[in-house]
């Protein structure tokens, strides 16, 4: 058996490991496009580092009302996480956009997650736009009762 008659067993091989692959690559991707923020996204732990960052860094220039409740879902229910990370990551903080350490904002973001409702989970949330973009922001509407807790978290 001569050497290029050989190729052709190890190209069709290799062909069928790689399509393989794909195949199991796929249903993983699929499965993270349906994540959203229902799904427990952050830690508690990482919401509370959030809380003490934005106290000491947003706080200063607006309230929590402005990124919580109705002004909240207006912009970004139904969006990709990753648009309000890059608005924050962009925008923020208004005195000195940019500034923070990528891991600082994902605590922010976690924060804004709490104050809005959405339920921690074990994980932390990535610092990462491209995870960011395979979870939808579901914003839950709080009842009367609720209201002033989602607040003032």
């Amino acid at each position: 058996m001569t050497f290029p008659a050989l190729r052709w067993p190890l190209v069709l091989l290799s062909a069928v490991a790689l399509c393989l692959s794909a195949g199991l690559a796929v249903p993983l991707s699929a499965q993270a496009a349906g994540r959203s923020t229902k799904d427990r996204v952050y830690s508690a732990a990482q919401a509370a580092e959030g809380r003490d960052l934005y106290d000491g860094r947003c706080k200063n220039c607006h309230t929590a009302i402005s990124h919580t409740g109705p002004p909240f879902r207006a912009n970004w229910d139904k969006r990709p996480l990753s648009d309000l990370w890059d608005y924050i990551l962009e925008k923020m903080p208004k005195d000195a956009p940019g500034t923070l350490e990528e891991d600082e904002y994902a605590k922010v973001l976690a924060y804004i997650l709490r104050m809005n409702g959405m339920p921690p989970g074990t994980e932390a949330l990535p610092a990462d736009k491209k995870l960011l973009r395979a979870i939808r922001i579901d914003a839950p509407v709080p009842r009367p009762s609720q209201q002033h807790q989602q607040y003032h978290p």
